[in-house]
């Protein structure tokens, strides 16, 4: 699309005669047209134009080339800084003649980055993550979770005595003749968010506004049991390695080799972890199992999610409720396939007895700062 900046004075070098015409950009050309017939008289690519202020109000432009002596002398101040700005601003661009290469090529790249993101990517991860040393992944999590509690809470982990040991009452009836990669060490911060999620080598954080929204031990023992399912198929370690992978990938796409782009990447994706419909059906599938092999109510997961889909509303809410049990799947579909699975005629007796339950639920009457 032709662009008019105005009107100049054209000296075509080889006679006297001064030609008035107008002055367009097309694209990255400079093209100069006869002022009264628009008959065009030149086109000079911007990269090889010069631009020579001879007074402070009088511009001439010629093309960088021994051969030429044809030049614009431009005399209307405005014009001529138009014209400047115009031959800075497109003398880098590529020739016309190569767009459609670029953009096709640069479609290209985007598409073999969607294939890697979509297809290579998550079926690395879930093989490369039994390649990582369990020592290694226990390590990350202890120093992920130093780093991400502060940002979640008001920097307090919960430690009465009593309430810590019917947390890891729970934990040990649920756990008991199930094979995990890791003992599972859970914390419980104080904060006013609901909220449990799984770091690396089986570290598990629950809120304690968790302990005020579930109905009963048995409720809190169904979250409890879909995060060990994420412990169990090592779900947060793969999320790591494919968020590490895109910033790798999007590092070379953009050319960051420093290493800050993966580094914000990981970090951000500790802060938002939501994991992918398959991630979740793995561990609502064992949550349910290990409450059914536990003897506790498998039916406590999707009464719970039911509950919070109903007191929020929308999935957003969801989301930022229980921020590490995502809504993907929806939740409507989660708790339809929980319902189904989930066998509600199943031995079952409570997880916990009244006065562990209210042990845990006052987990937070002791608290010791996290720099102590």
């Amino acid at each position: 699309m032709k662009l008019l900046l105005g009107n100049a004075e054209f000296f075509d070098g080889t006679s006297a005669a001064v030609r008035n015409c107008q002055i367009w950009f097309d694209y990255d050309e400079m093209i100069l047209t006869d002022l009264a017939s628009d008959q065009e008289y030149t086109r000079w690519s911007a990269a090889k134009l010069l631009c020579d202020w001879t007074s402070p109000s009088v511009m001439v432009v010629e093309v960088n080339k021994p051969t030429s002596t044809a030049y614009v002398k431009i005399t209307d101040v405005e014009t001529a800084k138009s014209v400047e700005r115009k031959i800075r601003l497109v003398a880098g661009l590529p020739k016309r003649e190569n767009t459609k290469k670029i953009v096709f090529g640069s479609l290209a790249s985007i598409a073999l980055i969607a294939v890697a993101l979509i297809f290579f990517l998550p079926a690395f991860s879930k093989y490369a993550v039994h390649n990582v040393p369990k020592s290694w992944e226990a390590e990350l999590g202890k120093n992920v979770e130093e780093t991400l509690i502060p940002a979640l809470s008001e920097e307090k982990i919960c430690k009465a005595s009593t309430g810590q040991a019917a947390l890891e009452q729970m934990a040990k009836r649920l756990t008991k003749g199930m094979d995990l990669p890791f003992d599972p060490v859970m914390t419980v911060v104080e904060s006013k968010i609901p909220n449990a999620f799984a770091l690396p080598g089986g570290r598990i954080t629950i809120l304690s506004k968790t302990l005020e929204v579930v109905d009963s031990p048995d409720e809190l023992a169904a979250v409890l049991a879909h995060e060990l399912g994420h412990v169990k198929h090592r779900h947060s370690m793969q999320q790591l390695i494919n968020v590490a992978g895109t910033g790798i990938v999007f590092s070379m796409f953009i050319g960051d080799f420093t290493g800050g782009s993966i580094i914000a990447s990981v970090g951000e994706a500790m802060l938002d972890s939501s994991y992918s419909r398959d991630m979740e059906r793995e561990a609502d599938l064992f949550a349910v199992q290990m409450l059914e092999n536990a003897g506790v109510d498998p039916t406590g997961l999707a009464s719970f999610l039911e509950k919070i889909s109903k007191e929020h509303h929308d999935e957003n809410a969801i989301s930022q409720a229980l921020g590490f049990l995502s809504s993907h799947p929806p939740t409507k579909e989660r708790v339809d396939t929980l319902n189904e699975i989930a066998d509600p005629e199943a031995p079952k007796n409570p997880v916990l007895n009244k006065w562990q339950w209210e042990s845990l639920k006052n987990i937070c009457s002791e608290t010791a700062e996290l720099s102590a």
